[in-house]
């Protein structure tokens, strides 16, 4: 019984399954010897490269644009890597804010040198106060990250005693963060012996000679063959519209006088703005065969009528925007 065991038993380890799996066992044995043999002798030859490397100290380029701290590193065999941007406003924008291994750190050649980069001072909004009181002007002011500088006063014809007539910094435009902001508020209209002169632009040329006639002031008129408003319309003026001026000064106008083409049209435009608390910024856009042409781009007072003569050709868009919100857009043909 004993032998018979013992013959069953070498059988067992004589079976081809047996014998594979013993194969494929020391097969993977000496496959993974081999394997971590390769990992140790690369890890041995890097090693030996890095630690064959040179020592360097880091430069300071702290201040310094883009291209000079990458020419200041390659120097010294030394990489660049921007790992982001930040408002900075002691240090111009494209230039190296901080850097990271710090100056004076002792690396290795081919060290690769983290940096963040200025985008200057941070950017703000500003905010469109005319027509506003000054406490709202100045709220809206510090809320944008602005400063309110100088406040004077003026007299207007367009806006009510203690609103904003003008302010220094263009409306809706970006300036950066902390500038000063000098405001002027209406003292109401202005007394007999002070005159102001009223606003032109897009009225007809008979408006301005009878105001001037009566001012006893010196109409200079221009004119413009290539201006974008209707024949004979004012397109511009100096000074500008609430600026005061004396008896015997000059006005100076500029008087649309473009060719008319054979298929042109006028179209009455009409708009009456709402009502509010603040004046608002309006664009009137005309889009035709000629292209697209901002015929408005003025402030207006809450309640006013805006009445143009746009001129176009063909088919045509016409587009009016208040603080930058389309509210009106209408087909013409």
């Amino acid at each position: 019984m004993a032998t018979s065991k013992e013959q069953t038993f070498e059988d067992f380890f004589k079976s081809p399954r047996r014998i594979n799996r013993k194969i494929w066992i020391v097969a993977g044995v000496i496959v993974l010897f081999f394997l971590v043999l390769i990992f140790i002798s690369i890890d041995w030859v890097f090693g030996a490269l890095v630690h064959t490397r040179k020592e360097v100290s880091v430069p300071d380029i702290t201040k310094k644009t883009v291209s000079a701290a990458l020419n200041a590193l390659a120097a010294n065999n030394l990489a660049l890597k921007q790992a982001g941007v930040e408002f900075a406003q002691d240090v111009p924008s494209g230039s190296v804010l901080r850097q990271l291994p710090e100056a004076g750190t002792t690396v290795r050649e081919g060290r690769v040198i983290r940096v963040w980069v200025s985008e200057g001072d941070e950017m703000a909004f500003v905010p469109n106060v005319v027509g506003s009181n000054l406490r709202a002007a100045q709220l809206a002011v510090r809320q944008a990250g602005l400063v309110v500088n100088k406040v004077e006063n003026a007299y207007s014809l367009t806006h009510d005693k203690g609103l904003i007539i003008s302010q220094s910094l263009k409306a809706d435009s970006m300036v950066e963060k902390g500038q000063k902001i000098d405001l002027v508020i209406s003292n109401g209209e202005p007394p007999a012996s002070v005159i102001l002169v009223p606003n032109f632009k897009n009225k007809k040329l008979a408006e301005a000679t009878l105001w001037a006639s009566a001012q006893n002031i010196d109409l200079i008129i221009k004119e413009d063959e290539d201006s974008l408003f209707p024949n004979g319309t004012i397109a511009s003026q100096t000074p500008e519209g609430d600026s005061q001026i004396s008896p015997g000064s000059s006005l100076e106008i500029t008087v649309s006088r473009r060719q008319v083409q054979d298929d042109e049209k006028i179209y009455h435009l009409h708009y009456e703005m709402p009502q509010g608390k603040n004046a608002s910024h309006v664009s009137v856009v005309l889009i035709d065969d000629l292209g697209e042409r901002e015929m408005m781009n003025e402030m207006q007072q809450p309640g006013s009528k805006i009445d143009l003569e746009l001129p176009y050709s063909g088919k045509a868009t016409v587009r009016i925007q208040v603080d930058g919100i389309l509210v009106r857009e209408r087909e013409i043909q």
